[in-house]
């Protein structure tokens, strides 16, 4: 079991009973791979410095947070995985819950990790230093991802692994949070993390505000794609704009556009689609408020760096520290996706951080380029007056034609 092929995580996962200190954990199953990496249908990168966590976890009812640490007591003794959030049943709506991260393995690229010696507890609130505890050798097995370069910067490399930059000793007060649930994740091909993060955000706001798409999920990200011009050789973000503008318009959806940052958006003013199919507002520069206030309003918000989209469907916020879910496609194989890659990519909710503008949404600490939102459209303060005014003028003729008629 030691060298999985690609697709195979799934059915790796270790069962860790034992390393469990609550009965919060009795059903959880957890993995540890070493990622290689391929680009353009060929490995790239074997043995990777970078390793991915994953966990599936019954949930409990309160928030918790799951902390791994290398060689435990040691002189060498470092982080795997730091405060990585275990969702409550409350914010999910669901009782069994998966979910990912990347790590350093902190090892040379090229070296082959068959297994690691670590401590795994779980903690009410988030650890600032490594807990203390029994050590425990878990085997590592193999995943392989793409180099995301479904955004056309020239970027195909992947960016050095580094630590999570938040200080974890800030208090743990005025906690927020919010979860996107049901939002859907698309097998993608090739480069399409753009049309695939705006379908699965346009899919999302239209289960949650019941309007009707009128086609599936995947047919949905080849219409995208066609608008964003892209034919798997990814998308700036006017085209990202561009394309759901289009989409909106010909599928009479109620929703709006809007947007912060901008690489080939502008960044002052707002976006007139050159295809003559509407506008998207300009939000300013990008920042934490923002994002917050968007995921809060029930709005769906796709993310780009130089490298990648993703949508997000998640954040956890306290005292200037700032933690995010995302969904995407690690594969990018189309139709030649492993239904054990499907279940992965169905399971798969990526969390990682937003730090003074950067990000980890798979290719290592990268700035945030741009961020788009599509909000439900509702009539304005007026229009609601007028509304009003009809319903009561229609009650009252409704009782006036009543009494004529006794």
């Amino acid at each position: 079991m030691r060298r999985a092929q690609a697709g195979a995580v799934v059915g790796m996962l270790l069962g860790v009973v034992a390393l469990m200190p609550t009965n919060t954990w009795a059903s959880s199953i957890i993995d540890f791979s070493q990622v290689d990496y391929s680009q353009d249908g060929l490995l790239a990168v074997s043995n990777s410095e970078w390793g991915e966590f994953h966990i599936t976890y019954d949930q409990s009812s309160s928030l918790e947070w799951l902390n791994v640490v290398a060689n435990p007591g040691s002189g060498d003794q470092s982080w795997i995985v730091q405060n990585h959030p275990l969702l409550p049943s409350g914010l999910t709506g669901t009782s069994e819950f998966s979910s990912t991260n990347y790590f350093d393995l902190g090892v040379p690229r090229g070296t082959d990790i068959s297994s690691l010696n670590v401590h795994i507890e779980v903690s009410a609130t988030p650890l600032s230093a490594p807990p203390i505890g029994a050590a425990q050798t878990i085997e590592v097995g193999t995943s392989q991802n793409i180099i995301n370069n479904g955004v056309p910067s020239g970027v195909t490399t992947l960016n050095a692994p580094s630590g999570i930059p938040i200080n974890w000793s800030a208090p743990f007060t005025g906690l927020q949070a919010n979860a996107h649930t049901g939002m859907p994740n698309v097998v993608q091909e090739k480069n399409f993390c753009g049309p695939g993060a705006a379908a699965n955000s346009l899919h999302w706001l239209s289960s949650t505000y019941k309007f009707d798409v009128g086609e599936t999920l995947e047919t949905t990200q080849a219409e995208l794609a066609g608008n964003m011009e892209n034919a798997n050789d990814g998308n700036w973000d006017d085209k990202e704009v561009q394309g759901k503008l289009q989409f909106i318009i010909e599928h009479q959806l109620p929703l709006e556009v809007h947007y912060t940052g901008g690489v080939m958006l502008p960044t002052k003013g707002n976006f007139e689609a050159p295809n003559g199919n509407g506008t998207a507002r300009n939000d300013g520069a990008i920042n934490w408020d923002w994002l917050q206030d968007q995921m809060k309003k029930g709005q769906d918000v796709e993310l780009m760096t130089n490298t990648h989209w993703v949508v997000l469907d998640g954040f956890l916020s306290w005292d200037n520290i700032h933690l995010i879910s995302y969904r995407d496609d690690p594969f990018q194989k189309g139709a030649a996706t492993t239904d054990a890659q499907k279940d992965l990519i169905n399971d798969r909710h990526v969390w990682t951080y937003f730090a003074d503008g950067f990000v980890n949404i798979g290719n290592g600490n990268e700035k945030l380029q741009a961020a788009v939102a599509e909000s439900p459209i509702v009539p304005e303060p007026s229009s609601l007056l007028l509304l009003g005014a009809g319903l009561l003028g229609l009650v009252s003729w409704q009782r006036q034609r009543r009494t004529k008629s006794t």
